[in-house]
């Protein structure tokens, strides 16, 4: 028998007495109602609790006027399930459970007890006697500041306890110094240690992983337990746990299905790749998700994380097909902060951050050894050697004189530690109409490198209004500022000057006194070594800088009305105002040999002089929903929407450079003179017009029905098929609202859910249908100008479509003691803009038409649990997601360092099988015929068709080009005031060739000095090593010159991205100094890496650069504090 029938059994014997049985009667009638959901017959208990039992129990006690309690025989209970508490006059009775159980006979306890107590299996019923107490009263309320009926509030490691009436009100006697514990279902248990406080007001959080959690979907918000497509969420709290200012890297490992690619640490680089169910495409279209900030799309690189309420993150077609064109790679949905009711509300948020290179290549930095071995590796190329014998040994027997025998380490002296620090300002307050919140943001990033600096300011101001009954406006402004420093050889996408760092040389210092006694900068060792073999990175750093600065302003107004009950207009508009400003000055700088101080050149500058360019964009967004949602009969809930979306963009582009100049100190343009200037620019528009709509239906918040649809119209695609109509339909059942799992104490919510539908890309490029012509001259007598057709077109190009289908379920037991979501997606892209080879003679560019198709097909799964006990609780959760990406259709299939074939996954790695190290000329003879030659200590290949010949037939598919897998682990601890938090991020499978440009891996790589690891494990005799060959330099052909497995490196790893220890100052302190929240922490960031990627990390192993500016560990002090 159940919890509840036990209770009506309990009221229908409580029935026979002789005191009224209307209240009983009346209960039962309650409970029985089939209209009432599990839920609301929980509630009505729970107040029903809160109103008889202390008369029940009262009138058992002041009819026996002589005794002190009353009792039950040990024969006579049943174990309960009680989690609340009710104070009575003399005694006190407390439980641990969620409900009351039956008993059977009252009996009076003898007057001669001192304590007499009655058990209801854990329900506990006692008097206390010689205790002194102190009254404790006060009122809970939730964030929006409505009362709490019904919470439980017992005094830590006693029974004494009580629960708040209708008003949220409640009294309690304790003792000073105990520790009050506030619980409700719904809302985050509270501690508060008693000092000399008699009232004690209470504002309990929400617990966001409760089902009746309502997150934010496209252009609304649905109860997540009612949802039928597959949306994970991530709460702001969650998502400032790491001192990152980047959004998008803090998202990282959080959600199943989401990759999110950390490429770099330096300064200003935000642009990480993310990827929600695998690569959506392959044509330029491109695979990144939509981006949407309250409701706006926008970049989430301007958003200050201290700003985020919630991120919901759609994957599906159901919840991604009212997006229509653009959903095709998935929406990421941000809410921010916005002001709330009540008295004045300021919160600070300051930390400073310790960086530091999370890992760099171990080089070779003795420069005796690193001439040896280049002189080695050119003989076995067949060249001349760059250094005597007696500069070597030179080297080698002068070790401490740094001044002309330098052993020079220069990723020592290039790299450092940094001090980086973050603040962010946040204030709210208003009345019952006007809400106002002021957000100021700021983050200061220097590298660890020099020249490298990144700035950032952020603002956003939020006033929203409810003018009467019906009508709601309001409005945010965000204004952002990002200012960037670099080096002026990095070009954003490849840090060539990180890249000069591990490629100079040993042998020679950033600078030397010359001969008439001045210091002059060094270009390389000496004149025998051709230019662009090595550097000097500190010569490169004085030659100038390049400046970025990046504003943005995005401003937006809401209208909210409602005409009629249960009708709501909704109306946005906003106006996005990006700004780029990017300038590079350099001017030369003398470089000088270091073995006899001859001049060399000027620093090879190659952007000499002045360079501006200037970028800008206007964006306007348009868009009104009507929603109408009503529920008949209490059982049938109807939520129907339908709106109108308009956007239009147009983007300009000036840019000018000078190359004369007076002085190196001018940097203006207006400075120059206009001998070999060079001015342009450009500009572009794009608009697309949409209509789309959403019905819902649920019977009893049980059978779930949804369907959505968009229909889209861009200016990208021809007249024609300009049109598109994207549609999905998805159900849900939760089987937890049947009868047969209603009753049940671990099953809280188990739903099954299924989707399917059809998603665009509009991200096509402009107007590649249109036929386009290039300006050039024709000679006559004189050069005349005119124009000419340079590519080939289809005018019948159409939208890229991607039809998705979803299958999970989502499974919750014992109130979060364990939480699943599953889903299983299917996802075909088809008509994928692709490239028709054509002949070179034709002279023009092919024509881009609608052909390829790819599948990504996989699974995801989060699993998690949480409890408390006592003062100590924990938060645990795992996220798995996996997905196979497969070439569907191709007009023809790619042969090279990739292939592209049907069946396959796309870009899949093709290349020779590399067995081992030729040993020796017998071995060489014995083996089939390689090609350029090899000798002992080269590389071997496996001859795959047994033709006795290595060639481009012997290549294959190498697996590794996609992850088996992504997952992610959260552990969050508390214990009192104290927590730990812990992030753990891997992947695993991936594999990335190196072959080419490899610096750090690569022997002399332009004179780069080896890796360590090769120079302790290189082939150096018969039977030595078959890990790495013989010594060599870069365009060794036997080694380099076939696309081969020896390149292709394992980069999965195991990282712990974060682990933070906070501690919340006790209420009886900040009582003292005039604060109502305070938290200090340590974190820090990417503090271990299990991994056998050997180059600088493996998280930018798909940039194609082995070595290039680290990730950044980071050690953080921190405080937040709220006034």
């Amino acid at each position: 028998m159940k919890a509840w029938q036990h209770f009506l059994f309990l009221i229908s014997g409580l029935r026979n007495s002789k005191e009224s049985n209307f209240p009983f009667e009346l209960l039962i009638h309650l409970i029985n109602n089939p209209k009432l959901t599990f839920r609301m017959k929980k509630v009505l208990l729970r107040l029903f609790y809160a109103l008889l039992i202390p008369l029940i129990i009262g009138s058992q006690l002041f009819a026996h006027p002589g005794s002190s309690g009353i009792e039950i025989a040990n024969n006579n209970f049943k174990e309960a399930n009680a989690d609340i508490s009710f104070p009575l006059i003399n005694p006190t009775i407390s439980a641990t459970k969620n409900y009351l159980v039956l008993f059977d006979n009252v009996l009076p306890a003898s007057s001669k007890e001192e304590k007499a107590f009655r058990l209801i299996d854990n329900l506990r019923i006692e008097k206390k006697v010689d205790k002194a107490f102190k009254k404790i009263t006060g009122q809970v309320k939730d964030s929006n500041g409505e009362p709490i009926p019904g919470v439980t509030i017992t005094v830590l490691g006693t029974n004494v306890g009580t629960v708040t009436d209708l008003e949220g009100k409640y009294s309690i006697d304790a003792e000073e110094g105990g520790t009050l514990v506030f619980s409700f279902i719904g809302f985050k248990s509270q501690n508060v240690v008693l000092s000399n406080q008699s009232i004690i007001d209470l504002t309990l959080e929400e617990d966001v992983a409760n089902l009746d959690e309502v997150i934010v979907v496209g252009y609304g918000t649905q109860k997540k337990a009612n949802m039928t497509g597959a949306v994970a969420t991530v709460g702001g709290d969650e998502i400032i746990k790491r001192p990152l200012n980047n959004v998008a890297g803090l998202l990282q490992g959080k959600v199943s299905g989401l990759q999110v690619s950390s490429h770099s640490g330096k300064p200003g680089s935000e642009n990480n790749a993310l990827r929600i169910r695998g690569l959506g495409t392959f044509s330029a279209a491109g695979s990144e998700p939509l981006v949407l900030i309250n409701g706006i799309a926008g970049d989430m690189t301007n958003i200050d994380p201290n700003d985020i309420e919630s991120i919901s993150v759609l994957k599906d077609a159901a919840s991604s097909a009212i997006y229509g064109a653009r959903a095709a790679n998935g929406v990421i949905l941000i809410t921010t902060k916005r002001g709330s009711a009540g008295e004045l509300s300021v919160e600070i948020h300051s930390n400073v951050q310790v960086h530091s290179a999370t890992r760099l290549p171990e080089l070779l930095s003795n420069s005796a050894d690193y001439m040896m071995y280049w002189n080695q590796g050119r003989a076995r190329s067949g060249q001349t050697p760059y250094f005597t014998q007696q500069e070597i040994d030179a080297f080698r027997n002068n070790p401490n004189d740094p001044i002309n025998y330098p052993n020079f380490d220069w990723v020592d002296h290039s790299f450092n530690s940094a001090v980086a620090q973050m603040h962010s300002v946040r204030i709210s307050g208003g009345n019952e109409k006007t809400s106002v919140g002021l957000s100021l943001g700021y983050f200061d990033q220097p590298g660890i490198t020099s020249l490298y600096e990144f700035k950032k300011y952020n603002a956003r101001l939020t006033v929203d209004t409810k003018i009467n009954s019906w009508l709601k406006v309001g409005g945010d402004i965000q204004l952002v500022n990002k200012d960037i420093q670099r080096s002026n050889w990095d070009n954003g996408n490849v840090d060539y000057q990180v890249l000069a760092i591990y490629g100079a040389a040993p042998n020679y210092t950033p600078t030397m006194t010359l001969a008439d006694g001045s210091t002059g900068y060094v270009a390389r060792y000496s004149s025998n070594i051709g230019e662009w073999t090595v550097r000097n990175p500190d010569a490169q750093n004085v030659s100038g800088i390049q400046t970025d600065i990046n504003m943005n302003v995005l401003p937006q107004f809401y209208a909210e009305i409602t005409p009629v009950k249960n009708l709501t207009w909704y109306t946005k508009g906003a106006v996005t105002y990006d700004s780029r400003a990017y300038k590079n000055h350099e001017n030369p700088v003398d470089n000088y040999f270091f073995k006899d101080g001859a001049y060399a050149h000027n620093n090879s500058t190659w952007q000499l002089g002045v360079r501006e360019n200037w970028y800008s964009s206007m964006w306007t967004t348009l868009y009104s929903t009507l929603n109408y949602k009503k529920i008949f009969n209490d059982v049938h809930n109807v939520n129907i929407l339908g709106g109108y979306n308009q956007e239009y963009n147009l983007s300009r582009q000036l840019r000018g450079s000078r190359v004369h100049f007076p002085t190196n100190d001018l940097k203006e343009l207006d400075a120059g003179a206009p001998l070999d200037q060079s001015t342009g620019g450009s500009s572009s528009e794009w608009s697309i017009m949409s209509f789309f709509g959403r019905a819902m239906y649920d019977y009893k918040e049980k059978y779930l029905v949804e369907a959505n649809a968009r229909y889209d119209g861009t200016s990208r695609i021809t007249q024609k098929n300009r049109w598109g109509f994207f549609p999905s339909v998805s159900a849900g059942w939760r089987i937890s609202q049947e009868p047969f799992l209603m009753q049940s104490d671990w099953v809280e919510n188990f739903k099954i859910r299924a989707s399917w539908g059809q998603l665009g890309n509009q991200n096509i490029g402009l107007y590649p249908y249109q036929e386009v012509l290039s300006t050039t001259s024709y000679a006559f007598n004189t050069a005349y100008p005119g124009a000419v057709l340079n590519r080939l077109v289809d005018p019948s190009l159409r939208w890229e479509t991607t039809t998705m289908t979803d299958i999970g379920f989502d499974l919750t037991l014992k109130e979060g003691l364990i939480h699943v979501t599953f889903d299983w997606f299917d996802k075909v892209t088809d008509d994928i803009l692709y490239n028709v080879p054509i002949p070179a003679s034709v002279g023009l560019s092919p024509p881009t038409v609608n052909y390829g198709k790819m599948r990504n097909t996989g699974i995801e799964v989060e699993l998690g649990s949480r409890k408390q006990f006592g003062d100590f609780s924990y938060d645990l959760s795992v996220n798995f997601s996996t997905y196979k990406n497969e070439v569907l259709r191709i007009l023809s299939p790619v042969y090279g360092n990739y292939t592209i074939q049907e069946g396959l996954p796309f870009n899949s790695h093709y290349m020779v099988e590399w067995i081992g190290i030729f040993q020796n000329e017998e071995e060489i003879a014995n083996s089939p015929t390689h090609q350029f030659n090899p000798k002992p200590g080269d590389l071997k290949f496996k001859d795959q068709n047994n033709d006795g010949v290595i060639n481009a037939e012997d290549r294959v598919v190498m697996d590794g080009a996609y992850p088996k897998f992504y997952y992610g682990t959260s552990i969050n601890l508390s214990w009192k005031n104290f927590d730990l938090n812990a992030f753990f991020q891997g992947v695993e499978g991936y594999k990335q060739s190196t072959q080419g440009l490899t610096w750090g891996l690569v022997p002399y790589i332009q004179g780069s000095p080896p890796p360590i690891d090769f120079i302790n494990n290189m082939w150096t005799g018969e039977g030595s090593t078959n890990a790495h060959p013989a010594m060599y330099i870069s365009g060794y052909a036997p080694v380099t010159g076939t696309r081969n497995s020896y390149w292709l490196l394992d980069a999965s790893y195991l990282r712990l991205k974060n682990l933070a220890v906070g501690y919340n100052l006790p209420s009886s302190l900040l009582q003292g100094i005039g604060l109502e929240f305070a938290r200090l922490y340590i974190s820090g960031d990417n503090l271990f890496t299990i991994t056998d990627w050997p180059g600088s990390d493996p998280e930018r192993a798909n940039t194609n650069w082995f070595q290039a500016y680290p990730q950044i560990t980071s050690y953080t002090l921190g405080l937040k504090v709220k006034l």
